[in-house]
């Protein structure tokens, strides 16, 4: 019975879990270039297991041990592409991250949301600097950006927008402002493909994830009637202990 009531508990602490990174992907829906994030759940058991630098773990019965969060995910699939008509806007078309640099580290970014500082120079709504193929990017006039990313100023090539690809994408760390630290390696794309005075949207459905709310809410609710339940019960079998 009191592993009822631990394995009831565990669902519901990973529902909330799993409720916190939807309640985020809603508040981003409309936010540039954001992706989204999801949740793994896995057994007591396994992670246990895993945690035991994998040696052989063995349970006391039948029933199980509850559920655990595994880990949390950035799904890095594409958004949908946002016609905007701003000359600073670009979307990445296919594959690729730009690279802005915010003079301590460098991070990545699908956002293209961009406009000119003070002194002229490309920068994100941070003020981190755009980086191009030969550094930061500074522009004297009206600006025209190829589709191979090749910018032009006044008539002029400036720069050409660097577009990069870690080696794997899994180890892209989320720093906040749609931004991604990667501690390894990248490559430049060549063949990159940007369209400018457009955007990236965020690739949040919205039904898909109300609908998983919902999901969501119905397992925290089926778990609090175990718990309650499996109370109702003891509190019964320790007053008719009482009676003997």
């Amino acid at each position: 019975m009191l592993r009822g009531l631990y394995t009831a508990a565990s669902g519901m602490n990973l529902e909330l879990n799993r409720q916190d990174a939807i309640a985020n992907n809603l508040a981003n829906i409309n936010t540039i270039g954001y992706k989204k994030d999801d949740m793994i759940g896995a057994s007591f058991h396994a992670e246990l297991y895993y945690a035991l630098d994998r040696r052989s773990v063995q349970p006391i019965g039948f029933a199980p041990l509850g559920v655990e969060t595994d880990e949390f995910y950035t799904n890095l699939a594409t958004g949908s592409i946002l016609t905007t008509g701003n000359p600073l806007d670009v979307a990445i078309i296919g594959a690729g991250y730009f690279v802005v640099d915010n003079g301590v580290n460098q991070a990545l970014t699908r956002n293209g949301h961009f406009t000119r500082n003070a002194d002229g120079y490309l920068v994100n709504d941070d003020g981190d600097l755009v980086l191009g193929e030969n550094g930061p990017i500074r522009l004297d006039g009206p600006v025209e950006i190829g589709t191979d990313g090749v910018i032009r100023s006044n008539g002029q090539v400036v720069d050409r927008l660097l577009v990069v690809m870690p080696e794997n994408e899994a180890f892209l760390v989320k720093q906040g402002h749609n931004r991604f630290l990667y501690d390894g390696e990248w490559t430049r794309l060549e063949t990159a493909v940007v369209e400018q005075g457009a955007l990236e949207n965020s690739n949040v459905n919205a039904i898909e994830e109300m609908t998983k709310m919902i999901a969501v809410t119905r397992a925290y609710e089926s778990n609090q009637k175990v718990i309650a339940v499996a109370d109702e019960i003891m509190s019964k079998i320790a007053n008719e202990i009482g009676r003997l």
